[in-house]
């Protein structure tokens, strides 16, 4: 063989391996997942069923990762989505309807994110449950009212601007409780019920999913460590509120409490402030969320992806067996989502009464 056809031949060589690495590394494109709290709760679960399936659904079958970012309520990872992950569609946020109710109350210093520019790719909806610890002496709303010690009530959340510490104390205040204490600073679900089991605090606004199935609360409720006050609900087509099946048990809704109390229909800019964290926000539990600026051909893309993941019959059973309930009622379309979001992030009279709420606390 010459000098020449030799050369010829490790330049072919060569370019074959590098067109060869270069097809490797294309189809081994990681998609990651990233979750703003520690493992163990509801968003980390999700996200890990959603990770065995999302890539066969995907060109070129990519690898999907999940990653824990936990830290400040989950603005850190909202920040790191929003700011630093490239809009490419290999990155992408599961926020929580907490990450909603930030970007309106939290100081506009700390909110490095913005909701409206961030396109939705899967949401579901939840029902809320209030629980109580059993030390309180409470099994039901109307014990929580007339036997308890309010002084040893303190409400458990992830920050002062996060949903369940919101939620659970507008309510506590629309049903005349107001001698209680909270501690909203915890990392997320599984450090709060912790927290619960070591009666380091009594009082939890937890999502109906961590009551059935493996959720996290499953195991303190059997032992009787745990009980159900009320629940937020369902807001239905008429504007009426009526319990959710997704709820078991005979489990009153806060508006049927608040009527068997006050004997009137609620009304005021508290009621209003729950209404709109309660009923609307809820429908924004756990979404999928992408980095501003990517391509809408991405966006349909991955919109499609997650749409045939949603119908996968294996996923569907793994996702019914972690949660315990089924599927397609709490699916929320990426379109309903994204006009849910828009309609809470308008201005409004409810948000700065919340702020003044807020900055009270």
């Amino acid at each position: 063989m010459t000098r020449s056809r030799a050369a010829s031949w490790c330049t072919l060589f060569f370019l074959l391996l590098f067109a060869g690495l270069t097809t490797t590394t294309a189809s081994a494109q990681t998609i990651t997942i990233l979750i703003g709290y520690p493992p163990g709760g509801g968003h980390d679960i999700e996200a890990r069923v959603m990770a065995r399936y999302l890539g066969k659904y995907l060109d070129g079958n990519p690898k999907v990762i999940v990653q824990n970012m936990p830290g400040a309520g989950g603005m850190i990872m909202s920040s790191y989505v929003y700011n630093r992950a490239k809009p490419d569609g290999r990155t992408i946020g599961l926020f929580g309807s907490s990450h909603g109710l930030q970007a309106v109350l939290a100081p506009p210093e700390m909110v490095k994110y913005d909701l409206l520019k961030m396109p939705i790719i899967w949401s579901v909806a939840g029902i809320q449950v209030h629980l109580t610890r059993d030390f309180l002496g409470a099994r039901n709303a109307n014990d929580l009212l007339t036997k308890v010690d309010r002084s040893k009530i303190a409400v458990a959340g992830r920050s002062k601007q996060g949903s369940s510490c919101l939620r659970g104390q507008l309510a506590l205040r629309l049903l005349g409780v107001e001698k209680y204490t909270a501690v909203c600073a915890y990392g997320g679900t599984s450090p709060i019920r912790a927290a619960m089991e070591r009666s380091e605090v009594s009082y939890f606004v937890a999502s109906d999913a961590h009551l059935v199935g493996g959720g996290a609360f499953v195991d303190l409720h059997k032992r009787g460590l745990v009980f159900p006050m009320y629940q937020s609900g369902i807001l239905k087509g008429d504007g009426t509120i009526a319990r959710s099946a997704t709820v078991k048990g005979d489990v009153p809704t806060l508006y049927e409490v608040f009527k068997a109390v006050h004997k009137k229909e609620p009304s005021g800019p508290d009621w209003e402030a729950w209404r709109a964290i309660g009923l609307g926000i809820s429908n924004l539990t756990r979404t999928l969320v992408l980095p501003p600026g990517i391509a809408a051909a991405k966006v349909k893309e991955l919109r499609e992806a997650v749409g045939k993941m949603a119908k996968d019959p294996g996923f569907v059973k793994d996702w019914e067996r972690v949660f315990g309930q089924k599927l397609a009622p709490v699916l929320v379309t990426p379109e309903d989502a994204s006009r849910i979001r828009d309609e809470t992030m308008a201005p409004a009279e409810w948000q700065d009464h919340l702020r003044k709420f807020v900055a009270a606390k």
